[in-house]
């Protein structure tokens, strides 16, 4: 009985380090969690669209601004004078216009006038009352007249065009003006402000980063071995390295991530590495987690910062007719 004890114990100890070691395995290498995750939120790079000196910045790092509100101005003195300039273009573009259609007018009255006269001596040289050398001559001034009015038309029609193109002009001036006012696309937070008033700005430059405050969501990077137990609408468990707990839904799984050993070599061909690695590591797949809307400190969230992400609960799916 006593050399039984023993060798019974050993066995026990045995299977429980057999269990134990198989429960490990299981949930580091196939249980839906991990520690490698982020919490992410989208970043609004904000530049001018016009150039000039920044004369106002209503705004510090780090601060909330709402939709809409002024982030800084750009000196509005320079577009002010080209709306001025542009209005003035558009007063004479459209007097030239004007004097081109009294100018048709004139035109069309003149050829009214030698196609009577022309039909009149028409008339007086069939009772042959006037020589043949006087109705040619009134063929050739309605001519004249008809080729007058031809060229007036297409001035008229320049003057049309030179309108247009001053009112266009004016839209462009008057949206420049508009332009020197940067805002808020978004709701956010103005992060790692460098630019200062009174600093150059340059079309197309980026003057600050805003992060959008209604953006936040969490991307966990679970190995390839545990996507399978991964959903879409699956609930999550997510707890931040501070110590902040919280819940998500998994959104999206995404479907492609860079091939390390499929880089293009010459002529467009696969380079493949000949060597061949023994141990082999599950590759990560970012899974896009939605934060749940009712989390009281999603205002406190920090992109960038890591945290540990656990599928605690699958969605629910709906039977079909054929399996009811």
């Amino acid at each position: 009985m006593k050399n039984i004890l023993p060798r019974l114990l050993t066995v026990v100890v045995v299977l429980l380090a057999f269990v134990l070691g198989w429960f490990a395995w299981e949930h580091y290498t196939r249980a839906p969690w991990t520690r490698d995750a982020r919490v992410r939120a989208d970043v609004v790079t904000l530049s001018a669209d016009v150039s000039g000196r920044i004369v106002s910045l209503g705004v510090q790092d780090n601060q909330h601004v709402e939709k809409g509100q002024t982030l800084l101005e750009i000196d509005p003195a320079r577009y002010a004078l080209a709306v001025e300039h542009a209005k003035r273009s558009v007063e004479v573009a459209k007097a030239s216009l004007g004097q081109s259609q009294a100018t048709i007018t004139s035109s069309q009255v003149l050829l009214k006038q030698r196609e009577s006269e022309e039909r009149r001596r028409r008339s007086l040289r069939q009772g042959f009352a006037i020589s043949g050398e006087e109705y040619e001559k009134s063929n050739t001034e309605v001519a004249v007249a008809q080729a007058d009015l031809l060229r007036n038309q297409a001035n008229l029609g320049l003057a049309q065009a030179n309108v247009q193109l001053a009112v266009a002009a004016l839209h462009q001036a008057e949206l420049d003006l508009q332009r020197t006012r940067v805002l808020a696309p978004v709701s956010g937070y103005v992060t790692n402000l460098l630019t200062r008033q009174g600093d150059y700005a340059v079309a197309g430059g980026a003057l600050l980063a805003l992060v959008d405050s209604e953006s936040f969501y969490v991307s966990g990077y679970f190995e390839e071995t545990k996507l399978p137990r991964i959903e879409e609408g699956d609930r999550v468990r997510i707890e931040l390295m501070s110590g902040e707990r919280f819940g998500g839904t998994v959104q999206s799984i995404a479907f492609a991530i860079t091939d390390r050993e499929n880089a293009p070599g010459n002529r467009l061909l696969a380079d493949v590495n000949p060597s061949y690695t023994w141990v082999k590591l599950a590759q990560r797949v970012p899974v896009r987690i939605a934060i749940d809307p009712d989390y009281a400190g999603i205002d406190r969230l920090r992109a960038g910062t890591t945290a540990t992400v656990t599928v605690v609960e699958k969605r629910e799916t709906k039977k079909s007719p054929a399996t009811e």
